[in-house]
């Protein structure tokens, strides 16, 4: 080598020396850093994702493989297989047999790595996952970026060359062997001596030079260092796109493919050819996913009428969405027709526009409101004979109502007349002590007389005078009485009966009214363990009805010794009254009885209604004193009650009445 280097010029010597200086570290430079960046790439592109996708399969095929779901296995297998460096994927069960497999038809059969997981399920290995991958595709870029970067130190080193040149053709006229040991260091690559010469001639300027020429090859690696950080970074941003476009990728296929409407990626710049669609579409319309794709000439076997399509198109095109459009779909399977409801929109991915069509089944939905608008039409049909039907029974029904108002006011002229009757009866039975009493004294003075003028004749004593005065005053004083107690009971009961056979209205004191009433009703009182006490305010004038009036109190008297009192017991009935104001008067009925039972209260105003029917209990009589009151007297009556306290019926009337018209 020596021998060689003493035949060279020193120009070519110099030359030598520069060329090696520069491009000895940076071949050295150049190859550590290119060895490193290919590993990282390697790294980043290769062994990574194989890692990453072997944990995610292993994990994601555990419930797939235990279901033998080869659909959702081939899913996360298809979104693997995405990826170019992925050469094939193969899942197999625990006895080795192939569960999924797929590969890519043209991939490289050079630079292939594989990796194998084990897939476990509660700590059991279920089966295998294996993953092939190549590098092909890392070599091919890291040789591009090679190429670029021996093109640039290519460059470097003409333009070197050429200022070397430059320098010994203008500036070297002497010797400069001087600067042999000084140009060493250069030649060794040390860049952090400055070359010093004190001399100022050529070789000063020289030496000047080639201090420069240092400064400049340090600033250059200085500057290709720094654009390295810039490229690393660059690279390091790109590869977080990168992560967050395949991220955004995945969520929306994971979205797209798990929406329960059809959907359809239709890609117009291959005249509507489907571009891909979610597994709805598929369950809906039975076509398979790879005769479905990239076939342009599928709509004309999807769309029962070719021009609805057309004109979803032109729609699209004209408003760049649609809305609720309906045509008929065929199925893959059988000739089943499909009514879609078609709604979508133009997007643009890029600088590419695609169609979104979603096609809803409503087939069901129209055969439903078909099925509906025919139940109406039956149903008005229905309706109509129904109402006709009610129309009928509602006249048969009239007539039954009318028949049973015509029973009910006979049953209630029937009721009143018994009261009557009982009312004269008692009144009958009452006179008559007083009348035999009358009869027997009168009789009595009779036989006397006749006595007292036998003895007349022959002559009476004053013994016998005297006797028969005084039998006579006893007799006077008991016909009195008996003849005065039996006028004031016919005066009651002309008044009382005048009162209920007539609706005579006129002016009466509702005390002397009451006591009236009471006095005809004796009787009937004295024959019970109940008393009646009236506590009525004194000369409380009414101008009212006082027949329907006493009809009222009677009824609720007879209702209280029926219903409120038991047989082996007494009781009491109170009647009283107070002002309200200067127009109406309030009047309680009440007694001390066992009450009414809450469920009964409600109805006990009701006709024929009755807890004693059969017992003494017609129905009749709370209806009459209702109808009574409010028809006639015009005012209104209410009961409370409480068990085991008593009722009282409490009755607001005007004091001066309403005219009862007939």
């Amino acid at each position: 080598m020596r021998s060689i280097l003493r035949h060279l010029s020193l120009r070519q010597i110099s030359i030598i020396g520069v060329a090696a200086g520069i491009l000895v570290p940076a071949v050295l430079f150049g190859y550590f850093t290119v060895k490193t960046r290919y590993e990282r790439e390697l790294q980043l592109r290769v062994y990574s994702p194989m890692s990453q996708y072997a944990d995610m399969l292993s994990k994601a095929m555990e419930v797939p493989l235990w279901n033998v779901d080869r659909e959702v296995a081939g899913q996360f297998v298809q979104a693997v297989m995405r990826n170019r460096e992925v050469n094939s994927v193969t899942i197999t069960d625990e006895s080795g047999t192939v569960f999924v497999h797929l590969e890519k038809e043209r991939k490289p059969q050079n630079n292939v790595v594989s990796l194998a997981r084990d897939i476990r399920l509660d700590q059991k290995v279920i089966g295998k996952v294996s993953l092939e991958l190549t590098s092909a595709y890392v070599d091919r870029d890291f040789f591009d970026d090679i190429l670029k970067l021996l093109l640039a130190l290519l460059a470097q080193v003409i333009f070197s060359f050429v200022l070397i040149w430059f320098v010994f053709d203008r500036r070297i006229v002497r010797p400069i062997q001087k600067l042999q040991r000084a140009t060493l260091f250069l030649s060794a690559g040390d860049l952090n001596k400055s070359l010093e010469w004190k001399r100022q001639d050529e070789i000063g300027n020289l030496a000047h030079g080639l201090d420069q020429m240092r400064l400049n090859l340090g600033s250059l690696i200085a500057e290709r260092d720094l654009q390295n950080q810039v490229l690393q970074q660059e690279l390091l941003e790109r590869s977080r796109v990168e992560q967050v476009l395949r991220d955004t990728e995945n969520k929306f296929i994971a979205i797209f493919q798990s929406s329960p409407v059809a959907m359809t990626v239709l890609r117009k710049a291959e005249r509507y050819a489907i571009m891909d669609v979610n597994d709805a579409w598929l369950r809906q319309f039975k076509w398979e996913r790879e005769t479905t794709l990239g076939n342009p000439a599928m709509q004309a076997q999807l769309w029962r009428n070719p021009e609805d399509f057309d004109r979803i198109v032109h729609i699209l095109e004209r408003e760049g969405e649609i809305h609720s459009y309906e045509a008929w779909c065929r199925c893959g399977v059988g000739e089943q027709n499909l009514l879609c409801q078609v709604s979508g929109r133009i997007i643009r991915v890029g600088n590419e526009p695609l169609l979104v069509l979603v096609q809803e089944d409503i087939t069901e939905k129209r055969q439903n409101e078909l099925d509906i608008r025919n139940m109406n039409q039956t149903l008005e049909k229905r309706v109509f004979e129904r109402t006709h039907e009610l129309e009928e029974a509602n006249s048969e029904l009239t007539v039954v109502l009318e028949n049973l108002q015509r029973a009910q006011q006979e049953l209630l002229r029937t009721e009143k007349m018994a009261a009557l009757g009982s009312l004269v009866a008692g009144v009958a039975h009452e006179l008559n002590t007083p009348i035999g009493t009358c009869v027997t004294v009168a009789s009595t003075l009779q036989q006397q007389t006749d006595d007292f003028l036998k003895e007349y004749e022959h002559g009476i004593r004053k013994s016998v005078l005297d006797d028969y005065l005084k039998n006579a005053r006893l007799g006077s004083d008991l016909l009195l009485r008996n003849l005065s107690k039996a006028s004031e009971l016919v005066t009651s009961f002309k008044q009382v009966a005048v009162d209920r056979t007539s609706a005579n209205r006129r002016i009466f004191a509702l005390d002397g009214m009451m006591d009236e009433l009471i006095t005809t009703l004796g009787p009937m009182i004295r024959k019970t363990k109940y008393t009646v006490v009236a506590e009525l305010p004194p000369k409380f004038m009414m101008d009212s009805y006082p027949g329907a009036l006493g009809q009222v109190m009677t009824n609720l008297i007879n209702n209280a010794f029926i219903h409120a009192f038991d047989p082996d017991k007494r009781g009491r009935v109170t009647i009283s009254a107070k002002l309200i104001d200067s127009e109406h008067v309030e009047m309680l009925v009440a007694d001390d009885g066992k009450g009414i039972p809450p469920a009964n209260l409600g109805r006990i105003f009701d006709p024929f209604f009755t807890t004693r029917l059969g017992q003494g209990g017609s129905g009749l009589g709370l209806n009459i004193v209702y109808n009574l009151i409010k028809d006639v007297l015009g005012g209104d009556i209410t009961v409370e009650s409480q068990l085991g306290k008593g009722t009282c019926f409490k009755i607001t009337l005007p004091r001066v009445a309403r005219v009862v018209n007939g």
